[in-house]
């Protein structure tokens, strides 16, 4: 809390120190108020030092400290008013200058409003005035008299500005597994997840322990195995919460499944994608962190899957409560223990130690293992807590002296923390930069358990104030430092990249200490009584942040009885979604509020009180029904940031919006608006545009035009839909995109065409004039460019020329481009690191145009570069039809240098394939599917490669020389008649429905690998399960594989198989008579099995046939699990020799299988076979 105080306070200084320097503080006679209050701010922020060296719990000092944050934060208030008082002035001035250019009798109209308006602004000003002293004089009798008591002393030692030590975010934080025993209980859960069970489906697993010790490490290793992976055709990551409702539980299925569950809002809508999304397929389903039973399981998901998942779906679920997994009839809990002091070491230095550092940490073992033993032990074997100490410790020095003062740090011994929070959290937090604990803190009002996209938190933080404005550098700039060390430190937790948006969340320990220490400002309430309950009994006096998650069945709305009393809000987030209206005066009761969230809510229309909100910097409004924003909205003008993406309904923007000159963000993408009002070009603070090219000449009238971006010079991001809609060249040129240099991010996108339509040439040679006069900038980083239906690329995407050196774009998307028949010059790129090509089906050939734009001329005598992409990572071309052909520019040009993953996806024409040999020590991995014309008779001599997915290859021959190997994917590749592969190799999955064996090389391998997986058509699945047709050989060349599944032509699975223990399990449904019958022929007829000493015995083949016969009646009943196989050959009795003990855990499993039925019935039944084969021959 002291450190956040003290940010506050440096904050306030700042505002004071340029206020002291401006005219209107001299018009209002403040000069004196604001150095003596200047003076007072720093003396605070001295003994507040102090305070937090000494650590001080006492009950006066947490008083003191809390009223003078209060104080503090109704300074702050006063301060943005007078700056928001000062822009007025500004805005009223000029408009009384464009008045004074009008004719004399609007004059002579005016001069009396001008003069009302002076009026109010003399009472604003007094009042502003009178406050300020006020607010003086309340901060020193606050701090008078107290300080000797408390006995702090001045500190005026100077806090140094805050570095990020990373430079990128990790897209997977995967040090919390480390040690033996969460690998072992992993391995079990795998194991019995898989194992065929007859009880209800989907049945329900449990993972039961305390909070922060590592439920969901455990099942994120689970989730992630490739068993699993290879048994189930859907996983799912469900993250739930105390106050989720049946909408978001779906919403989450949908979105871990296919990514866009945003779109959808209504149960039905979200009932019907989930039921697409698990209908007749076999899922595994994580639900993370449940705390109740009836709206997660019982009146949502239970019933649900119960009727739309196929026999073998699986649900784990974590919990810290055991009866919640009761409740949901688990039929097994895994208990997580805590870590045993090696593995929280190992742990420790996984997070101590960056990935370049891993060397020191072995060397500096036995230096520092002492200290870090003993640090674990504080941390009493919790992997969160040990996690995040060393995140900490990743950001010191590796000494002893630096991990000693840690732990001897007072802290340890911190009093009043909720009982279920261990001290090295809050140590971690107590580390931090003073202003990355104000964000840290800011992250507790969003929803528990959800994940976050990281750019809402940035613009959130930045509007708050939390982000303090640096010399040379963006404030988003800085807020991506400091979210970069809360990820370095382990503070957060990153999740998946979907739409290109990161998202995040906080373990809910962090949560819950976040909201324990801002308890006495923020609030995240479930139901409106605790809004209104807030502040009673002394509890509370001043309510600043509020989220409203709401637990609500039924829509409700925001009323002004719930708020009008916590008139010092400056944040509002309404995360319930069945907000449907606002009460028409709330807003006049809220003149401090800075943030208004509503995103994903019900609400149709915004009350005119809206424009009260003179403080108001971010409106977000996205995802909702609104139909309109009221003419009020001009009366924002602190408005930073305006998001009404995917509004759907709303079709128009009001023209006034365009008075609302501190808009720094304007995001339009998904709604119903076709253009933006006439005027963009005055917002020329904008540093993120999504912007409508008008339809017409008579709209563009009352509309902004592309030439109106020319005034806007600070942009960062910029999207241009529509761009078929510009008039001419020089109305793009204009724009003047390549003079801004702070440009980084820019979507240049045309209406996506019907792919019969045709273009008039008019109109193509119109669009290839705009593109080349929409140059970006330089230093531009990111580029998409959609449904282009030039025939070329602009020139300036590869340009030689001197005086157009080409663009820093370091991710370039090609997307829809059906009329582009040339590649031009994309090599020229020099610091291209990922390329996307999707959809250009005009593209014939590829060749040298591609490198140099100039067809390879003059590249022998220098004047291109000996190296073409050479930071290229990444190159993906998909849904090429016309694609024929793709040469390269000779032997002594190198291509590609550090080239890591290739995609040749749907390209069905493509013959020539020129150059793995440039990126054979480079590449890791391979995906070419869908070019069955493709020339590629083997890929072999690559040294990296850990991936290859080929499929639709029909003249591949031979995979070799991929001693890194780890996985290999095979489909319809008819010819391959050679594949060498090693120890590295993990999983196989090959797929061939017109197959009528397995491919020979199955059976030359050496290797075990850990699971194979086939997808073949059913002759083959029974030859290879029910030996048909010679099928024993079949078997024999997949016998030595640990794990094998097999899969239909409908993606079901039909047989799964494990080598050790074995078991054998078949899933072909209820099996005939004659299955029976020709099960029994089949045995009888094959010659008889040798016994260990060479003679023949009819006894071991007789029990072949009455254990597969015991099994088939296993299957005739439910098709459950049948131990062991029908084949024979899993016995040691036909080409496969069992070793010793996989033939005892079989003979184990022999004897369970016949306990499935007593010995009389089995022989009653022989006895009836026999008969009936007697009576048939």
């Amino acid at each position: 809390m002291e450190s956040a105080v003290e940010s506050l306070v440096s904050k306030v200084l700042g505002t004071l120190f340029n206020m002291a320097k401006e005219e209107l503080a001299m018009q209002l006679r403040l000069e004196d108020d604001v150095k003596t209050l200047q003076v007072t701010l720093v003396r605070i922020q001295s003994y507040l030092q102090d305070f937090e060296k000494k650590n001080i719990k006492e009950v006066a000092m947490k008083q003191w400290l809390y009223q003078i944050n209060q104080d503090i934060y109704d300074i702050e208030d006063l301060l943005d008013e007078y700056v928001a008082l000062k822009d007025n002035n500004s805005e009223s001035t000029s408009n009384e200058e464009d008045k004074s250019s009008s004719s004399s009798s609007t004059k002579v109209r005016c001069c009396f409003p001008v003069k009302c308006s002076c009026f109010k602004k003399v009472a604003s000003n007094h009042r502003i005035g009178v406050e300020l002293q006020r607010l003086n004089k309340q901060l020193n009798d606050d701090i008078k008299g107290q300080i000797p008591e408390l006995s702090l002393l001045p500190n005026f030692e100077p806090t140094g500005p805050v570095e990020s030590q990373i430079t990128s975010i990790p897209a997977v934080v995967s040090s919390d597994i480390v040690g033996n025993r969460i690998q072992e209980d992993a391995r079990r859960l795998i194991e019995l997840l898989t194992k065929v069970d007859d009880r209800d489906n989907p049945l329900v697993y449990a993972i039961v322990g305390m909070r922060g010790i590592g439920k969901t490490t455990l099942a994120k290793l689970v989730l992630n195995d490739h068993i699993i992976a290879s048994r189930f055709q859907v996983k799912l990551w469900v993250s739930v919460s105390q106050n989720y409702n049946e909408n978001d539980i779906l919403r989450n299925i949908i979105a871990s499944a296919a990514g866009d569950g945003e779109r959808y809002h209504k149960f039905d809508s979200l009932s019907k994608k989930v039921i697409d999304v698990v209908k007749d397929r076999r899922v595994f389903m994580v639900l993370d962190d449940v705390w109740e039973t009836k709206r997660v399981w019982n009146d949502t998901l239970r019933i649900l899957l119960k009727r739309e998942v196929a026999e073998g779906s699986r649900v784990l679920v974590t919990t810290t409560n055991e009866e919640v997994a009761h409740k949901m009839k688990a039929v097994h809990f895994q208990k997580v223990q805590k870590l045993p002091l090696e593995d929280g070491w190992s742990l420790l230095c996984k997070s101590a130690f960056h990935a370049s550092e891993q060397q020191q940490a072995k060397d500096d073992e036995w230096n520092l293992k002492d200290i870090g033993i003993e640090l674990v032990n504080k941390c009493d074997g919790l992997p969160l807590a040990i996690n995040a100490i060393g995140g900490m410790l990743s950001s010191q020095s590796k000494t002893r002296e630096s991990w000693e003062f840690i732990l001897k740090s007072s802290s340890w011994e911190v009093k009043g923390l909720p009982d279920e929070i261990n001290s090295a959290l809050y140590i971690s937090y107590q580390d931090l930069p003073m202003d990355i604990k104000r964000c840290f803190l800011y992250c507790s009002l969003f929803p528990k358990g959800r994940y976050f996209k990281i750019m809402n938190a940035k613009n959130l933080w930045i509007q708050e104030g939390l982000i303090n404005d640096e010399k040379n550098i963006s404030s988003h700039d800085v807020a991506e430092s400091y979210f970069k060390i809360l990820v370095q430190r382990n503070l957060v937790i990153l999740d998946r990249i979907y739409m290109e948006a990161t998202y995040f969340k906080m373990h809910d320990l962090f949560y819950s200490l976040s909201q324990f220490l801002t308890q006495n400002e923020n609030l995240v309430a479930i139901e409106e009584k605790e809004i209104l309950n807030y502040g009673c009994n002394g509890k509370m006096k001043k309510l600043r942040r509020l989220s409203f998650m709401g637990n609500a069945d039924k829509a409700t709305d925001i009323r002004c009885k719930s708020l009008q009393e916590h008139v010092s809000l400056r944040t509002l987030l309404i995360f319930n979604r069945t907000i449907c209206n606002i009460d028409n005066a709330l807003f006049n009761h809220l003149r401090y509020l800075r943030t208004l969230w509503l995103q994903g809510t019900k609400v149709t229309e915004l009350p005119e009180s809206l424009g009260s909100l003179k403080l108001l910097r971010y409106l977000n409004l996205s995802q909702t029904p609104i139909k309109e924003l009221p003419i009020t909205i001009q009366n924002l003008n602190a408005l930073r940031i305006l998001d009404v993406s995917e509004c759907e309904n709303l079709r128009n923007l009001p023209s006034c919006i365009m008075k609302l000159h501190h808009l720094c963000s304007l995001t339009t993408k998904g709604s119903a608006l076709d253009h933006l009002p006439h005027g963009v070009g005055n917002l020329n603070k904008l540093q993120l545009l999504e912007f409508i090219v008008p339809p017409d000449q008579d709209t563009a009238r009352e509309s902004s035009t592309v030439k109106e971006l020319e005034t806007i010079t600070e942009l960062r991001r910029l999207d241009l839909f529509k761009l078929e809609r510009v008039l001419d060249r020089s109305e793009a040129k204009r724009a003047a995109l390549k003079d801004k240099q702070h440009l980084i991010e820019l979507e240049l996108s045309c209406s996506e065409r019907d792919s019969n339509e045709e273009v008039c040439r008019e109109d193509l040679d119109r669009i290839e004039e705009v593109f080349e006069d929409l140059r970006p900038p330089i230093k531009l980083k990111f580029l998409k460019i959609t449904n282009y239906f030039g025939r070329k690329l602009p020139s300036w995407l590869g340009s030689p020329l001197l005086n157009f050196p080409p663009i820093t774009v370091r991710v370039l998307k090609i997307i829809r481009c059906s009329n582009c028949e040339q590649l031009d010059g994309l090599g020229l790129l020099p610091f291209l690191e990922e390329l996307y090509i999707d959809g250009a089906s005009s593209i014939k050939s590829i060749g040298p145009e591609f490198y140099t734009n100039n067809n390879g001329n003059n590249i022998e005598n220098g004047a291109y570069p000996k190296s073409f992409f050479p930071r290229m990572k990444l190159l993906s071309f998909e849904n090429m039809d016309s694609w024929e052909e793709w040469s390269n520019l000779g032997e002594q040009i190198l291509v590609m240098p550090r080239l890591e993953f290739l995609q040749i996806y749907a390209c069905p024409k493509l013959k020539s394939f020129p150059f793995l040999s440039d990126v054979a020590n480079s590449l890791k991995r391979i995906r070419i599917c869908k070019a069955n014309q493709l020339l590629l008779k083997e890929v072999h001599n690559l040294p990296h490669l850990e991936i290859i997915d080929i499929g639709n290859i029909s003249y591949l021959e031979r995979i070799s020389g991929l001693p890194a190997l780890q996985g290999l994917k095979i489909e319809d590749c008819p010819r391959i008649n050679l594949v060498e592969l090693t120890g590295t190799l993990q999983g196989i999955d090959w797929k061939d429905f017109n197959a009528d064996s397995l491919p020979r090389w199955f059976s030359t391998q050496n290797i075990e690998a850990t699971y194979v997986r086939i997808s073949c058509k059913e002759e083959l699945m029974r030859k290879i399960c029910f030996n048909e047709g010679n099928g024993v050989h079949e078997w024999s060349k997949i016998q030595h594989f640990e794990n094998i599944t097999i899969w239909d032509e409908n993606e079901c699975l039909r047989l799964t198989y494990t080598k050790t223990p074995c078991r054998f399990t078949q899933h072909f449904g209820q099996l005939k008579m004659k299955d029976f019958l020709d099960t029994f022929r089949m045995q009888t007829n094959n010659p008889q099995t040798e016994g260990e000493n060479g003679n023949e015995s009819f006894s071991g083949n007789f029990e072949s046939w009455l254990i597969s016969l015991n099994n088939s009646l296993c299957n005739f009943e439910s098709c459950g699990e049948v131990k062991p196989p029908l084949i024979p050959v899993l016995y040691g009795r036909s080409s496969h020799t069992v070793g010793e003990n996989e033939n005892e855990s079989c003979s184990h499993a022999v004897s369970d299988s016949s306990l499935s039925y007593p010995l009389w019935s089995v022989f009653l039944f022989v006895l009836l076979v026999l008969i009936t084969i007697t009576w048939e021959t």
